[in-house]
């Protein structure tokens, strides 16, 4: 194995395809690529790249003896529209030592980074390496360094990776109990405090080599020497809650016949880099740029969304929402929760259409085409405008709620003022129209009293009506007692409270409109 990076992270010294291909990747090789060693970027804000070299501007002028040339030093480059990395200089005199430091992260608010050095740099012999953290001052220029509570001399840790939320850091290590030569490991980062190493697991790691984990979103790339592969180490991908059996090779031209690893994304843009020794580079490792022209098979995204009023805003609870895909057929459909919520789990760079409705209600629908960004959360508003009518039966009635009433009594409830309100406006909408307001009772109860109350109940909504404004020669109210159920619950039958309930309604028919 001829990589620098080998040599570097550990100098002590897939399985096969998943039925789920990976995305198709444009590559090419990069203009700043040395005669030597260059490998291992990572992003530094937005339009700069760091990454390992051992070309001979380094910051030492000694040779290491596992290969001859320079040791590993940290540089920065500018990242330009093509993915060109130019005017590169070395990263940090305070990071770069007199020997070998390579494989940077940094925190998302870039107060920090973390890097792989080797134990010389506290002092100590061997030839063992650990990961380093550095902060940053207020000059700019990174102070403090100190190795991380977890790194030990009895065993090596590297290739430091920080989750975009910058609560995780993936590292690989072969410290005791892992499943293979070189495992990859997470710890918690909580306030400038490390939680215990936990070891990914069998899924991701094997009895061989894992190396140079990157993750983005939910989604997790790392490179390993497991057979099956298309040459030494290959790229691969999987999804850190297990729900992949198998890692997915990313395939050519992403992976070669020589070691490919250090792949990193950037999902606003679907360009990143990644290093190989393949043959027709230029130097030992060579850095790659590439472009990811379809979407990672593995990559999900959620539509959040609520449906609500179109006039007033609010949240309709108990509503539908449905998805449908790009031909129209129908994926899910689910009741909204009372806020009028609902979410949909959908795949990227892909083209939907969600509509919602509920009964007394237009249908509205809005389309989307989601990203390909992993984990990406759409979030939608569709908003309902409500029928004036609806058809009953072979009747026409408005379409209003049923009138509350106190228990027993016709005193109208203050929560159906709005609906009161909303007959008058279609009865000024509508000039020519006569309506007929209707109150049922459920059969619990005597006959005669169902028919006293419901009557009571209908002339005084009437009554209401007329002095908010409604024209008495067009509006008459009937009580119907129990003698229209809607449903079988008649005296004697054994009923739910909610099919009673159906019964104890109010309807606004209209008679002429």
């Amino acid at each position: 194995m001829r990589s620098i990076l080998f040599l570097l992270i550990f100098l002590f010294s897939v399985s096969t395809y998943c039925q789920l291909t990976a995305a198709q990747y444009k590559v090419k090789s990069l203009e700043a690529n040395s005669d030597y060693g260059d490998f291992g970027t990572t992003f530094y804000g937005t339009d700069k790249i760091v990454f390992s070299s051992s070309r001979k501007v380094g910051l030492s002028s000694k040779k290491w003896d596992g290969n001859d040339q320079p040791f590993l030093d940290l540089y920065i480059g500018d990242v330009e529209p093509d993915g060109e990395i130019t005017k590169v200089r070395p990263f940090s005199s305070t990071l770069n030592s007199k020997y070998h430091d390579a494989m940077v992260a940094f925190s998302p608010d870039l107060r920090y980074v973390y890097f792989t050095s080797n134990n010389s740099r506290q002092g100590r012999k061997g030839g063992g390496i650990k990961i380093f953290r550095a902060s940053v001052g207020s000059g700019g220029q990174w102070k403090d360094v100190m190795t991380l509570p977890f790194n030990s001399d009895k065993y090596d840790t590297g290739h430091p990776s920080v989750s975009k939320d910058g609560k995780r850091l993936y590292f690989v290590s072969d410290m005791p109990g892992g499943y293979g030569d070189k495992d990859i490991y997470v710890v918690s980062i909580n306030n400038g405090h490390y939680g215990a190493p936990k070891n990914l697991g069998p899924t991701v790691n094997s009895k061989y080599k894992e190396y140079t984990p990157h993750v983005d979103q939910d989604i997790l790339y790392f490179s390993s020497n497991r057979p099956g592969g298309i040459g030494g180490f290959d790229i691969y991908m999987t999804k850190l809650d297990e729900s992949i059996e198998e890692p997915i090779n990313l395939g050519k031209p992403m992976n070669s016949k020589g070691d490919d690893l250090s792949f990193v994304i950037d999902t606003d843009t679907q360009r990143g880099y990644f290093s190989s020794n393949r043959s027709g580079g230029k130097g030992d490792d060579d850095i790659y740029w590439f472009e990811e022209v379809t979407v990672n098979p593995i990559c999900d995204q959620v539509i959040k969304g609520v449906i609500v009023d179109k006039i007033s805003g609010q949240p309709i609870p108990n509503a539908f929402a449905t998805l449908y895909d790009s031909s129209g057929e129908k994926l899910r459909r689910l009741e909204t929760m009372r806020n009028g919520e609902f979410s949909f789990m959908v795949k990227c760079d892909q083209s939907y259409k969600v509509t919602g409705d509920k009964y007394g209600y237009f249908v509205a629908e809005e389309s989307l085409v989601t990203s390909k960004e992993n984990a990406f959360q759409n979030n939608l508003t569709l908003s309902l405008d409500e029928k004036e009518f609806i058809d009953l039966e072979g009747r026409q009635i408005l379409n209003i709620k049923s009138i509350e009433f106190e228990l027993n009594k016709s005193n109208i409830l203050e929560s159906s003022y709005d609906d009161l309100a909303k007959v008058v406006r279609l009865m000024d909408k509508f000039p020519e129209m006569i309506i007929r307001f209707g109150s049922h009772t459920d059969s619990r109860g005597g006959d005669g009293y169902n028919m006293w109350l419901s009557q009571k109940r209908a002339s005084a909504t009437v009554s209401y009506l007329i002095s908010i404004g409604a024209d008495p020669k067009r509006i008459t109210g009937k009580g119907y007692g129990e003698t229209r159920l809607v449903n079988n619950c008649s005296n004697g039958v054994k009923c739910t409270e909610v099919e009673h309930q159906q019964n104890r309604r109010t309807e606004f028919e209209v008679i002429k409109k």
